[in-house]
């Protein structure tokens, strides 16, 4: 009887265990785009050579260029690595790990070096998840540090994120997207203490039923700039008070056009 007794409990925990440790799948937190913290710079990744000799002028699309071309640059010594370790985690499946965890952990790639990347994300209600990456290098893969954290919306209609560099947290990043209207925002912010551009950011805005269907918003130290342009046909313009010395828009033409000064309409 006391055999019996113990058998029956053994089971009783056991089964209580499994039930307790069953994935809720329901709430397995599905990853956001890449595009949650990737901002699109591909419409000033070229600087217009112009013709020698040739009258025209370029000077708006270049300040624009070169405006956007610092961001661009900045940014990508913080989240190469750690984007390059999320677009990976997109094709991956997590393990659930019990208490509403999950874990996405895979090695990849990067620059002919191998990195173990451990993504975490945990339920905290209805609305949202918390997502933790680490990677280390492949050889070493409990020397991990952490690159970035956030909070995303189930409905994948808005991320938060916060990149790290040696511990130190250095950039944040907003999303927000409606899926049906298209109409989405993304922000860099520089956080790091104690810097002369903390506090500087970057907006990108895409408004796809405006005829300048995308915008950046610059804020530095120096001041701000407006730069608005057309995606299919890259004509636009620039504003920035600390560089032309007035608060007038700046026009450039159309890409097939060589995207040189033109008066604004």
């Amino acid at each position: 009887m006391r055999v019996t007794a113990l058998m029956a409990l053994a089971a009783t925990i056991l089964f209580t265990t499994t039930s307790c440790d069953k994935e809720p799948v329901e709430d397995r937190p599905d990853l956001a785009p890449a595009e949650s913290m990737m901002m699109d710079f591909s419409d000033f990744a070229t600087s217009p050579a112009g013709t020698k000799g040739s009258a025209l002028s370029f000077d708006n699309f270049v300040l624009s260029y070169l405006t956007v071309g610092y961001w661009n640059a900045s940014v990508v010594l913080v989240s190469a690595l750690p984007v390059a370790a999320y677009t990976h985690a997109l094709s991956q499946t997590p393990e659930y790990l019990g208490e509403n965890t999950w874990e996405w952990s895979y090695e990849f790639s990067l620059n002919s070096t191998d990195y173990l990347a451990k993504l975490t994300g945990e339920r905290l209600n209805n609305d949202e998840f918390s997502m933790e990456m680490v990677i280390s290098l492949a050889s070493l893969p409990n020397q991990g540090v952490k690159f970035f954290d956030g909070v995303v919306r189930y409905d994948h209609t808005s991320a938060d994120w916060t990149f790290y560099k040696e511990g130190i947290a250095v950039l944040e990043v907003a999303w927000n997207k409606d899926f049906e209207t298209e109409v989405a925002d993304l922000t860099y912010t520089y956080i790091e203490a104690d810097q002369e551009e903390t506090g500087s950011y970057i907006m990108w805005a895409y408004s796809p039923d405006e005829v300048f269907d995308a915008a950046y918003t610059v804020s530095m130290s120096g001041g701000m700039s407006n730069i608005e342009w057309n995606t299919t046909t890259l004509e636009g313009r620039v504003k920035s008070p600390s560089y032309f010395e007035d608060d007038l828009w700046h026009c450039w033409d159309s890409y097939a056009n060589g995207l040189a000064d033109i008066d604004c309409e």
